[in-house]
């Protein structure tokens, strides 16, 4: 097996860029799992293990623990979402180096030639036919390409970073900074980034995106500046937040159908009768002249009235009304705006100590706005 390299130092290390054609690297890879607890556990577990082993191996990875070794275990879903991405998008590819280990401490030509030789910076390294590298960093990517159909396989290239005699020290090092020091990415800026990629399934994303930047620019707006763009600044609810919670609002009326602006105009109203009725617990006030007018009565509704209405919980709650009421203006504002009041004096947006956060609370909430309208 011949690949080429090219030679990085970095403070008194060497270590090898390279590259390998897809289906070469996945019959010469090994795949284990750290595992050092196993003779401590109870035997359902053990058998568990062992059933978990058979599943992955059923896929075609010759999977096994490993108590020297620094990987999490394979997860079934992460390979499987891999392998749809590959094969379902055809602009799809993955541009990420993995990290690999190539133990040839047991193969003295290779070792002399490769660890205590000075290797030029660029060259060829020829391994054994049936030599295999073990995966410091990149096992699901790996894996996942494993499932891939081969003819979609052939077309990839696997960009490598190759470590010779790696210590479990070294290894588990490498592994932990890579990641446990990783932060997931926003998830408002990666819908905020497909708001700019030119693909036809993101296009429900696109249009959801739209909406939220314009109402968090527009000075009309009653949630001008009140959107956390990108999950940052100021505001009460996250660009993320809103898109999840708003697009699964709307996919359950008939507004889909419409055009993107015959959507904005709905949510517009919608929020504007609430913005009306509410005004002591709406962020954004009726008349104002400045940025500085909204963001001190935003302050004064948030930590003065300690309302929720536009925060995750409130905001959940009114959302999951949406397709409720929506189903009853259908477009009509004033129709909004007389739904919405009749919540005036039935609805609290204050929050009850008992009341918690997350999904209950937005049920909770979401109920008491149904029975206004019994």
């Amino acid at each position: 097996m011949k690949i080429p390299y090219i030679k990085i130092k970095q403070r008194g290390e060497v270590f090898y860029m390279t590259k390998f054609q897809a289906p070469i690297l996945l019959d010469h890879l090994n795949f284990h799992y750290r595992d050092p607890y196993s003779e401590l556990e109870k035997e359902e577990i053990v058998l568990k293990d062992r059933k978990y082993i058979e599943t992955v191996i059923k896929k075609g990875i010759d999977l096994a623990s490993n108590d020297e070794g620094v990987q999490r275990r394979l997860q079934i879903e992460r390979i499987n979402s891999i392998k749809k991405f590959i094969e379902n998008d055809t602009q799809s590819f993955l541009p990420n180096t993995v990290l690999l280990s190539a133990d040839i401490s047991k193969l003295p030509e290779l070792e002399d030639q490769y660890v205590n030789y000075e290797l030029n910076d660029f060259g060829e390294f020829y391994f054994p036919d049936n030599f295999l590298f073990s995966i410091i960093d990149g096992q699901h990517r790996l894996a996942g390409l494993s499932q891939v159909e081969k003819s979609i396989l052939e077309e990839f290239e696997i960009s490598a970073i190759i470590l010779f005699n790696v210590s479990k020290s070294t290894a588990a090092k490498l592994f932990a900074d890579i990641n446990g020091k990783q932060k997931a990415v926003n998830k408002s800026l990666i819908y905020d980034l497909y708001a700019d990629i030119d693909n036809d399934s993101l296009n429900d994303i696109r249009r959801f995106h739209s909406i939220c930047e314009n109402l968090y620019r527009s000075e009309k707006s009653p949630l001008f500046r009140q959107i956390k763009m990108l999950g940052i600044g100021g505001g009460a609810i996250s660009q993320a937040f809103f898109i999840d919670y708003v697009k699964e609002a709307v996919n359950k009326t008939g507004l889909s159908k419409h055009n993107t602006q015959y959507i904005f105009d709905n949510l517009y109203f919608y929020f504007k009768a609430y913005q009306e009725a509410f005004p002591d617990d709406w962020p954004v006030p009726l008349k104002f002249h400045s940025n500085m007018e909204v963001d001190s009565h935003a302050e004064k509704v948030f930590k003065v009235n300690n309302s929720q209405l536009v925060k995750t919980n409130g905001f959940g709650a009114i959302m999951k009304a949406f397709p409720f009421i929506y189903n009853l203006a259908l477009g009509d504002y004033k129709q909004y705006k007389k739904l919405v009041e009749k919540q005036i004096g039935k609805i609290s947006w204050v929050r009850k100590d008992d009341s918690g956060t997350g999904k209950a609370s937005q049920n909770n909430l979401f109920n008491e706005i149904k029975k206004c309208y019994k």
